[in-house]
């Protein structure tokens, strides 16, 4: 029974969505016709046609990429249009349609408008001008061809607002001046093969990674941490720090690098890095007195980057920032090499897999 019910309510809310699809009419969707025009005429007006130009927050996709932000829209209401049907002829269709071409060309100068915005709370301010001059320039052109008698004048305009909405983009891709700066974050795990002494110490492990990286230009930088523990094959000690056999060793690495990409597309990058900084071995557990000894460590690889969707925020949000990213999948092979003493020397091979977020500011030029 509560199939059913559920079932009822989405094919409810399905006729919903489409029932308020259907009153309206975008001027994508094409010329007027009379099948647009679905409401009685009243006594005061023999033809009406009902425009909405609004605003709201929506998303879109252009070429792989998408878009956030405020976007400006308009349509007719076809319910609540209507002609008399003694004016049903080619010329007041017209007339219509140099109205239903105005309120398009106002739709794409508001868009323009809001990409010059300094924060969302102008978006408004930018639409109550944006309507008015609608309005005004509707009325003048009722005023000028005296609501359509003048045939000659729906024509000059109808010509004029085709030629204007055929020499400009329905929807522009905003252009702002992009920062040289990135920053971001991944996580992910590395697998761990150990080699020399280091092989006879500890087991293959995988260690827990978090990186944050930046770049100027093409030029990477980084920091890399990650963390495991191993059970120890054998006593580890350097100096007075001592594990012994069978216990378990907390291992972290702690590295900056720099990187440069050597092949790079909108989807894949591969980039090669290097980069120095500390070993770390300590007794495992939560213990404040547990011992730590740590080593100089160097480190060199590579990260392959498969970039997802790219994403642009251009209106401002929090702060007042706009701003573009993606997100990505990277497999990263590296090695570190490190010496705490002539008995406890050798290197890691690591592959990891990671998934990282990468942003960039955006300003108006």
């Amino acid at each position: 029974m509560k199939k059913y019910f559920v079932f009822i309510i989405l094919l409810a809310l399905t006729f919903t969505i489409n029932s308020q699809e259907e009153y309206r009419k975008y001027w994508k969707d094409g010329k007027l016709t009379w099948d647009d025009f679905q409401a009685q005429p009243t006594q005061n007006n023999p033809t009406y046609l009902a425009y909405v130009l609004m605003y709201q927050t929506d998303k879109k996709v252009i070429d792989d990429v998408t878009y956030y932000g405020v976007f400006s829209d308009a349509y007719i209401d076809k319910s609540l249009s209507f002609v008399h049907h003694n004016l049903k002829d080619e010329h007041h269709l017209d007339y219509n349609q140099v109205i239903f071409n105005l309120v398009e060309i106002h739709k794409r100068k508001l868009q323009k408008r809001i990409y010059t915005s300094n924060n969302i709370y102008e978006v408004n301010p930018l639409f109550s001008d944006s309507k008015s001059q609608l309005e005004r320039e509707v009325y003048n052109f009722q005023q000028e061809g005296n609501y359509g008698i003048q045939q000659d004048v729906t024509a000059q305009w109808l010509l004029k607002t085709s030629e204007e909405l055929a020499t400009s983009p329905s929807f522009i891709i905003p252009d702002f001046r992009k920062s040289n700066w990135t920053y971001g974050l991944y996580g992910g795990v590395d697998f761990g093969f150990y080699g020399d002494t280091y092989n006879e110490v500890f087991n293959n492990t995988i260690a827990m990674s978090l990186g944050f990286e930046f770049s100027y230009k093409k030029v990477f930088m980084g920091l890399n941490m990650n963390f495991t523990n191993s059970k120890l094959n054998t006593d580890l000690i350097d100096d007075s720090f001592l594990i012994t056999e069978g216990e378990r060793s907390t291992i972290g690495l702690l590295n900056g690098y720099v990187g440069y990409p050597v092949y790079e597309t909108k989807k894949f990058r591969i980039m090669p890095f290097a980069g120095y900084g500390l070993t770390f071995l300590s007794e495992a557990g939560n213990e404040d007195n547990k011992q730590e000894t740590s080593a100089a460590t160097s480190v060199f690889g590579v990260n392959f980057d498969l970039k997802n969707k790219k994403k642009v925020n251009f209106t401002p949000s929090l702060f007042d920032i706009r701003e573009e990213g993606n997100s990505y999948f990277r497999a990263r092979i590296f090695m570190s090499n490190s010496n705490f003493n002539p008995n406890l020397k050798g290197y890691s091979f690591n592959i990891g897999l990671y998934y990282g977020i990468e942003g960039r500011l955006l300003s108006k030029k």
